[in-house]
């Protein structure tokens, strides 16, 4: 039976994400969390959740992905090690759900236009239209040593690459079995590439998770959605949100792309209850783990540099550990309910990509909850009612 994929809705509903955990702790740098999260190679444990995600309202789940081991202090408390591979366990999750969008990483660096456009094709034919593509074009110089790559770009270089991949990777979905000649600075491909081509035409939804000027334009141009923290200062959100909408009026589009914001969450059944969890999880950070992941993190991210500039180093290092530099929203549902209510009027601001510190399924459907008071609102419906959109 062919599935309806996911149309493109623009509306004033929230939309909900999950960051997908690819490891055993990956919002936090703790191994006392990791302990109590489930086995993460535990093929079960991800149909489980995907379920979970797609019953409880979630709009799309979201692999991040990177290639190389983070630092012993990290691999000691179960942070980044192991670390799944992005298109092979959404293709698990893909055929436990219906309706559920499922966004995969691909780097522009590491893998060729052909191969992006064949995965990207077949994960898409394989969810019934479902899938997305998080555009990352790789900056790590250990990664790039992995791959035995001769030169190291800079920033916008590497943007460069990013944006000639997309446009030769749309190209060949666009032309199906017919020949693609794309010449650019850095990108060449000639020749026919076998199909299926995508089930979403014209393309799969692009993400992209940067807001520097480089970044910008690489999502104003050829991008449905951008990324970015939220932060406690909702002033900075706000601008980033304006900037991305100026910068889409300047490439001409009228039609997005549209912010979404990383966030965390802590639930109780009460406020202090709450607060009690949350202070569990900052007292079991290992402080080092976090030290060395700031490093892996801000090495990789202008946007994130940008974003935490004026932070000291100890409180950077402490708002990395629990949430990755994002808000972590803490209470009962009714007030994390509140709180995002008050983020989207204060920021325009309404795509969440929730940041799971405890990621078993029982935990994820927690956020249910929180859903429940926002429909209430008016600020939230659930999907089927919104034809699964993206």
């Amino acid at each position: 039976m062919t599935l309806p994929g996911k149309p493109r809705r623009s509306d004033d509903r929230m939309r909900f994400g999950l960051m997908w955990p690819n490891t055993r702790s990956q919002n936090v740098t703790s191994g006392v969390v990791a302990a109590q999260n489930p086995d993460v190679l535990s093929p079960q444990a991800h149909l489980d959740l995907a379920r979970t995600c797609e019953d409880i309202g979630l709009d799309y789940v979201f692999f991040a992905d990177s290639y190389t081991v983070n630092g012993p202090a990290s691999v000691r408390v179960g942070h980044g090690e192991p670390r799944l591979f992005a298109p092979i366990w959404a293709a698990a999750v893909i055929g436990a759900t219906r309706h559920l969008g499922v966004v995969t990483t691909l780097h522009t660096q590491y893998l060729a236009p052909a191969l992006i456009a064949r995965i990207g094709a077949n994960l898409d034919v394989l969810s019934g239209g479902r899938w997305g593509w998080n555009v990352v074009p790789g900056s790590k110089p250990a990664e790039a040593d992995l791959f035995g790559l001769p030169d190291r770009l800079d920033h916008d270089a590497r943007y460069q690459v990013a944006a000639e991949t997309v446009s030769a990777v749309k190209e060949l979905w666009r032309n199906g079995l017919e020949p693609t000649s794309f010449h650019g600075e850095h990108v060449d491909v000639t020749g026919a590439l076998c199909g299926p081509v995508p089930v979403q035409r014209p393309c799969p939804p692009l993400f992209n998770p940067g807001l520097s000027p480089s970044g910008l334009d690489l999502i104003a141009g050829e991008c449905d959605f951008g990324f970015s923290a939220v932060v406690d200062d909702l002033a900075q959100v706000r601008a980033s949100v304006d900037r991305l909408a100026a910068a889409a009026t300047a490439a001409g589009r009228h039609d997005g792309p549209e912010l979404v914001g990383s966030i965390g969450i802590v639930l109780g059944e009460s406020q202090a209850a709450a607060e009690e969890e949350h202070a569990r999880l900052l007292g079991s950070v290992d402080l080092d783990a976090a030290a060395g992941f700031a490093d892996f993190f801000l090495a990789s991210s202008r946007t994130y540099q940008e974003l935490f500039a004026d932070d000291d180093r100890e409180q950077l290092v402490r708002r990395i550990a629990l949430g990755a530099g994002s808000t972590v929203l803490v209470g009962t549902a009714e007030h994390v309910a509140e709180r995002l209510v008050e983020i989207e009027r204060e920021t325009g601001l309404r795509n969440f990509l929730l940041l799971p510190f405890l990621w078993s399924a029982d935990q994820v459907g927690r956020y249910r909850s929180v859903l429940d008071h926002l429909e209430k609102r008016g600020a939230w419906t659930p999907p089927e009612s919104r034809g699964w959109s993206w």
